[in-house]
């Protein structure tokens, strides 16, 4: 029968647990100087070398011609442990065997003394999975068990352990093991298993191996059974359903440049291609995070798992963006992954948090306004944004036409088209208004103005702006009876007359460009000198 790799490549000295020197060191230097304790707690996430630790520990204790405090894996007290026929060696998986009958059974079995070796070891894994009555049982063998009895406790929750069973054990804390260990040990496994293993195919196996050497193990296997004794990256990809890095860079620079249709189009290439849905939320996630860490950190190589041409590339893609924007994708992303796992179909939810991110820059909320701060702080940074000051001391003088310098297009400032421009009593009410309208009951009036952007207001005539996708919103305005009441509602609401008039957010854009070149003629005429201009695109 095949032996999956995580069990044939398990640590058969304290040296082999990789990444967990400050626990294998400690336990050597116990054994040297004859130190052993009677109850030992090895706590960490899955996969990093609790059990192995824990079965080294007995094997070592037990064994009759040990190896510079290794067990020698030859006299019979070691073969049997590794055979799982020992018994003087009891492992007891906490999850099933949990109650107090279980562990009273154990306390009748601590009589009898050892018969090949020297201990008699309880390995208890998931320890944490035992009950209140069961603990309790446990509490005073724990504290002054037979000098020939030890206890290991292995747990991935120490936090649910009593406080009482804590303090009765030396505690080890099991750290995630880094990439770089984990790439250093499927090395040496390909070279002693003959597969042939491209260097960046390893980088995403310990990547997504999340610190578990098991992980990584066990994902490895996966590779070999599908693409054989060669591994590629395109291999790592293909088995664990998940996208690479140039697609994440691309649905990412889309999102944060508020391109939805794009965005969409490449989730349905995805998961036409079968790509995990929810992997790749996760992988999203942790690449917004990599450009975070670009953005607040002198050297992100240290936190950032990528080869020197992935850095580089996320480094000129994230100076486009502020932080808050990338924070803000994170936030989203975040939620959306603790909704996704619970849903039948995570691509539609995907989908619509996508969407969401891509318009949260136009939007009233809070995340809205971050956004567009940090876009007019980098345009400030650049050097594209110049206060607009007209001083008014100075006469405008009519200039020879033959001295007025040609106005560069990009320095002419666009009038604004959005709610900025509204006086501020309006501005500040308009939420309000909405508001008003929900808390009368109003609804169907409420969703044909909630979507809506107002942008000026002229002569009491607010214009609203409503994007191409809610031409049903913009069209309902155009209805004599619903614009009557909608404005019967604002006259209350606002205390003085006020007529609505929606426009499509192109038609804004055209008046927009209309206007530019007036403000180019105005400019020949009193000369350039005499007004300055901002761009804030």
């Amino acid at each position: 029968m095949y032996t999956a790799l995580y069990r044939k490549w398990r640590p058969t000295k304290f040296e082999d647990v990789y990444g967990q020197e400050q626990v294998t060191s400690t336990l050597k230097n116990e054994l040297k100087n004859n130190k052993i304790s009677h109850a030992y707690l090895l706590c960490g996430t899955r996969g990093t070398g609790k059990t192995s630790t824990a079965r080294l520990l007995a094997k070592a204790v037990n064994c009759s011609q040990p190896v510079d405090f290794n067990p020698c894996d030859s006299c019979s007290s070691c073969i049997s442990i590794n055979e799982s026929s020992s018994i003087d060696v009891i492992e007891i998986d906490a999850a099933s065997n949990r109650g107090i009958d279980d562990i009273r059974n154990l306390r009748e079995a601590l009589k009898f003394t050892p018969t090949l070796g020297k201990y008699k070891v309880y390995i208890i894994d998931e320890v944490h999975m035992l009950t209140n009555e069961a603990f309790n049982a446990l509490l005073k063998t724990l504290e002054e068990p037979p000098a020939y009895v030890m206890f290991i406790l292995a747990t991935t929750e120490p936090h649910k352990l009593p406080a009482t069973i804590l303090s009765r054990c030396q505690r080890f804390d099991f750290k995630r093991i880094n990439i770089q260990n984990i790439m250093t040990h499927l090395k040496d496994i390909c070279s002693h298993e003959g597969m042939d293993a491209e260097e960046a195919a390893l980088r995403m196996i310990a990547r997504n191996a999340d610190g578990a050497m098991r992980d990584a193990l066990s994902i490895l296997d996966q590779c070999s059974v599908y693409g054989g004794k060669n591994i590629t990256e395109v291999t790592v990809l293909e088995v664990l359903g998940i996208s690479g890095d140039q697609h994440l860079m691309e649905i990412g620079e889309a999102i944060l440049h508020g391109d939805a249709s794009r965005s969409i189009l490449i989730i349905d290439d995805l998961s036409a291609g079968g790509k995990d849905i929810n992997q790749f939320i996760k992988d999203l996630t942790a690449h917004y995070r990599n450009l975070l860490m670009i953005l607040i950190l002198d050297k992100p190589e240290d936190v950032i798992d990528m080869s020197t041409e992935g850095i580089q590339a996320l480094k000129n893609c994230a100076q486009q963006f502020g932080r808050e924007s990338i924070v803000r994708c994170i936030k989203y992303l975040s939620e959306l992954e603790n909704e996704a796992k619970w849903y039948s179909n995570p691509r539609i939810l995907l989908e619509v948090a996508v969407v969401r991110m891509c318009k949260a820059a136009g939007d009233d909320s809070l995340d809205g306004l971050m956004t567009r701060l940090s876009k007019l702080e980098k345009l400030i940074e650049g050097g594209g944004v110049v206060a607009v000051a007209a001083q008014k001391s100075q006469p405008i003088q009519k200039q020879n036409s033959d001295n007025v310098k040609a106005v560069p297009e990009k320095t002419i400032k666009k009038p604004a088209t959005s709610a900025e421009a509204l006086p501020n009593e309006i501005l500040s009410k308009w939420n309000g208004f909405k508001q008003f309208l929900k808390e009368r009951r109003k609804i169907k009036l409420m969703t044909f103005v909630h979507t809506a952007k107002p942008i000026r207001l002229e002569n009491n005539l607010l214009v609203l702006s409503y994007e191409k996708e809610d031409r049903y919103s913009k069209e309902a305005l155009e209805v004599p009876e619903i614009r009557k009441e909608i404005e019967k509602e604002a006259l209350e609401f606002f205390g003085t007359d006020i007529r609505i008039k929606g426009i499509h957010s192109d038609e804004a854009e055209a008046e927009a460009e209309v206007s530019i070149d007036i403000v180019k003629a105005a400019m020949q005429l009193v000369g350039q000198d005499n007004v300055e201009v901002v761009n804030e695109e």
